[in-house]
């Protein structure tokens, strides 16, 4: 009897030991990383440090300062802007550069370019689509 006990006992411990450390590992799918945020400017933390950011926001003037959801670890994280035209507009060439990175946020600007050559800053009615990948610890 007393062997038994010792072996319930064991196994209860091995048990225990094996559902403790699933805790902090996150699965093959991710399913249960939880530091995430799915929304139109949202962000996705991979128990690994590597963190995915997108968003959507304006780029009218000649710059714009995009927050980031999330702060990233450092400014070596990997950023693609990519700015599409209102409906109806006539722009032959519209295209927008990074002009800064911090931790929490970029400086972006769009500019244009009309088939007559003429050209310029966009307007509040143009939208930039941006993709940041970095680390967050």
């Amino acid at each position: 009897m007393k062997d038994l006990s010792r072996k319930v006992v064991i196994v209860l411990i091995v048990i225990f030991a094996q559902s403790s450390l699933g805790t902090n590992a996150a699965l093959k799918d991710f399913s249960n990383v939880t530091t995430k945020s799915l929304s139109q400017n949202g962000y996705y933390k991979l128990p690994d440090g590597l963190m995915i950011q997108w968003g959507l926001s304006d780029i009218a003037g000649s710059s714009r300062t995009i927050y980031l959801p999330v702060s990233f670890y450092d400014t070596y994280y990997s950023l693609v802007t990519n700015v599409t035209k209102s409906q109806g507009a006539t722009m032959s060439v519209v295209s927008s550069s990074i002009l800064s990175k911090a931790k929490s946020n970029f400086v972006v600007n769009g500019t244009y370019q009309y088939e007559n050559g003429d050209y310029g800053y966009l307007q509040s009615t143009e939208k930039t689509y941006w993709l940041a990948i970095g680390r967050w610890k």
